[in-house]
């Protein structure tokens, strides 16, 4: 019995198309943002979107850079003795 052109066709393209959004997807650069949350505490993130309206620096390609620009843009307070 012989399968129907059409349908191979259709499966194959599927597959091709499953295939570049996947790729796309892993491809996606992760960038690493500082955000301030609502208590005044920061932190380092791992984004895909870049900005958001939690940042207050970034974005940047490592997260050495992001610890870095961290440590200038929320130092840590002094403890009283």
């Amino acid at each position: 019995m012989r399968s129907n052109p059409l349908k191979r066709l259709t499966v194959l393209l599927l597959a091709l198309v499953f295939c570049l959004v996947c790729g796309l997807s892993f491809a996606a650069e992760k960038q690493w943002v500082v955000i301030k949350d609502s208590k005044g505490k920061c932190s380092v993130r791992s984004t895909t979107k870049g900005k958001t309206e939690k940042t207050i620096e970034g974005p940047f390609a490592t997260k050495e850079e992001a610890q870095k620009a961290k440590a200038v843009a929320c130092p840590k307070p002094e403890k009283k003795k």
